[in-house]
């Protein structure tokens, strides 16, 4: 199997490809870096039935690297890679080196913590092209349960609802990788104990200390989990009264509560605690403690304070859910990437752009993007990547059908 990618300028800040294949595939990944000091990632997953795309709006004065790959009965060919710098005038220059796996995302470190009945993962990303975060539970030899998660999800819970089977005082072990395309890399993995509150550091004493660290039930300071304090013992719970009926709480399950009339508090990150009853936009799903949600300024983006994991509006209900809890996954057209949803006539759209998608087949449970129009502003691309805030880029934004 051969890919062949060939790129002309069209023009200032505009680079097409086009590219011819020996086989059918159900879909491509067009592949983009934009080279430099801290480069930039960006991977379009397109249906099978595109052959041409065209980037608009890039840095007239930036080299970029473009690649399409493939992948089909278990194997995956990558063309050559093409370099272009977007003015008028100037060549596309093909490349001798073919390699991908220099380009591929890592899990750098793997932290946990445990619960009762629950072990959160905690994970930081390298550079690079990345499909999803691969997750998996192990007892013993036994592999449980496994997820898959999308890139933007640093941290991720398994609990009594996500496996049945999760028990306390049973030692496991969790793994977590990157995966693109048909390539994985390198396991990290973490042996771990849940146990009730209170009980967790004695239930872990015999594994590894260097990657697990505890819940933090002080008002300060906060859980860093990869800073200098993030195996640190913490400080000493306050003891706090009910602001409502002034009688002493206590902590069970992890949850501040009054011992009288059972109101619930949460820390605010400033010396005191609020009442979970009087908040605008509730508590996260994400952190046990519970943390605070707050809103983005100028925006309707919610996000926990402490994590910063974002809680998606459901459409139609009061509800927020986490990216991992999404239904459908995240859409191919936008960036930063919004929530896929089933429409009425069963067609799967992006929630902003509307643009469609399918199932990319394969044994692929995800999603690739059928554009109504093969042309993508590069421009927010670099927007994001010159304010430090895409270390994944997903795709571009469409300019297709809105």
């Amino acid at each position: 199997m051969t890919l062949e990618l060939s790129g002309t300028i069209a023009g200032d800040g505009q680079v097409a490809l086009a590219w011819a294949a020996e086989a059918a595939f159900e879909s491509y990944w067009l592949l983009a870096i934009r080279t430099g000091a801290r480069p930039g990632f960006t991977a379009l997953k397109l249906d099978g039935r595109t052959r041409e795309y065209r980037f608009a709006n890039l840095g007239r004065h930036q080299r970029y690297r473009f690649a399409v790959l493939a992948a089909q009965g278990g194997r995956q060919v990558c063309s050559r890679w093409l370099s272009a710098t977007p003015r008028a005038g100037y060549a596309v220059v093909r490349e001798d080196a073919a390699s991908l796996d220099a380009h591929l995302a890592r899990i750098e470190r793997l932290v946990v913590m445990p619960q009762d009945r629950r072990l959160t993962l905690y994970w930081q990303l390298g550079a690079g092209f990345i499909d999803k975060v691969v997750v998996e539970l192990r007892r013993g030899a036994a592999a449980i349960a496994t997820y898959e998660l999308e890139p933007e999800v640093r941290s991720f819970t398994i609990d009594a609802a996500r496996c049945r089977a999760l028990a306390n005082g049973v030692a496991y072990t969790l793994t977590a990788r990157a995966r693109f395309a048909l390539t994985e890399s390198e396991r990290c993995a973490v042996a771990c104990t849940p146990a009730p509150q209170g009980g967790e550091r004695a239930a872990n004493r015999a594994h590894p200390q260097d990657h697990l660290v505890y819940p933090c039930l002080s008002l300060a300071p906060e859980l860093d989990v990869f800073g200098e304090r993030a195996g640190g013992a913490g400080e000493p719970s306050a003891q706090i009264v009910c602001g409502r009926c002034r009688g002493p709480t206590e902590w069970r399950d992890y949850t501040l509560r009054c011992q009288g009339c059972k109101a619930e508090y949460i820390a605010n990150h400033r010396g005191d605690y609020l009442d979970v009853a009087r908040l605008r936009f509730g508590t996260c799903k994400c952190c046990l403690p519970r943390k605070l949600l707050v809103q983005d300024v100028g925006g309707d983006a919610l996000a926990c304070a402490h994590s910063g994991k974002e809680h998606i509006r459901m459409p139609g209900r009061s509800s927020f859910a986490l990216i991992e809890d999404l239904p459908f996954g995240l859409c191919q057209c936008c960036r930063p990437r919004r929530p896929l949803q089933r429409q009425g006539d069963d067609s799967v759209r992006c929630s902003k752009s509307n643009e469609l998608h399918r199932r990319s087949g394969g044994g692929d449970a995800g999603y690739v993007l059928v554009p109504s129009a093969p042309i993508f502003d590069a421009a927010a691309i670099d927007e994001l990547l010159d304010a430090g805030l895409a270390e994944i880029c997903a795709s571009g934004v469409s300019r297709g059908r809105r």
